[in-house]
């Protein structure tokens, strides 16, 4: 696996992980897999993740299988039978309950910022990205589903509330391979239940977190990274906007 294909697939990793696992947990679920370290010793996220990365390939892929992340791109990528070609996934499918639709609007900011083009991404409740007029609300969901999408849903107190949220939730797991769980506080990650927690997950007000769904979706999408400078200067601008909405909905 090369140097770059290793960095992505460790940020998968720590993209399902560390949201919800403290350092001493993170560190026996490695140990399980062999990895050189001592359960003794403290370590920052940045040195987990370069162990993970030090790590055999094999180790680092069986990680990623038994979290449910797909490895087909590395697995494509590195095979030495036949030349494969690797397939990207193409849209972004973004659920969320309509009370937070302040925050969903911020959010395809972030995604347009990380390089996501406009055409790829669909958001039901916003215009200009949602259904076009005249089709069939429920099928065109399905359609969505359908396609090479990866889904990311906007998980808050309010999602968990609405049943059209649950059931997109539910259809997106049977139809789709690629999920990921952006949790709006106070909702905590940790009070996700059932094979939904298997999704890889971040909190949406945390700018690391930000970043590792950055470096997740220019793999997954194959998108031309963006200079950091140029990142973190609309990462901090939607933030800003972001956690003024948190504010004023806790007050409420």
């Amino acid at each position: 696996m090369s140097p770059t294909d290793k960095h992505n697939l460790t940020n998968e990793i720590f993209l399902c992980l560390e949201s919800t696992h403290s350092e001493e947990e993170l560190k026996q679920i490695f140990k399980k897999y062999n990895i050189d370290l001592d359960l003794s010793k403290s370590y920052t996220i940045d040195q987990l993740k370069q162990i993970v990365r030090d790590s055999k390939d094999e180790t680092a892929l069986n990680i990623a299988i038994d979290l449910g992340l797909s490895v087909t791109i590395y697995t494509q990528k590195n095979s030495t039978k036949k030349q494969h070609k690797v397939t990207y996934l193409k849209k972004v499918f973004v659920s969320h309950a309509p009370e937070d639709a302040e925050i969903a609007s911020d959010f395809i900011q972030i995604l347009e910022g990380i390089g996501v083009a406009h055409e790829h991404i669909f958001c039901s409740s916003l215009e200009g990205y949602g259904t076009p007029l005249g089709n069939n609300f429920e099928e065109e969901i399905k359609k969505r589903l359908s396609d090479d999408v990866l889904v990311l849903f906007l998980i808050s107190n309010n999602f968990y509330n609405s049943t059209d949220c649950l059931l997109q939730m539910g259809a997106a797991w049977g139809l789709t391979k690629e999920q990921i769980s952006i949790a709006i506080p106070p909702f905590d990650l940790k009070e996700i239940k059932g094979v939904f927690q298997k999704f890889q997950s971040i909190h949406i007000d945390q700018e690391k977190q930000l970043n590792l769904l950055k470096e997740t979706l220019e793999s997954k999408l194959n998108i031309e990274p963006k200079g950091y400078l140029k990142w973190e200067y609309k990462r901090d601008l939607t933030l800003k906007s972001i956690r003024e909405h948190l504010t004023k909905n806790n007050e409420h």
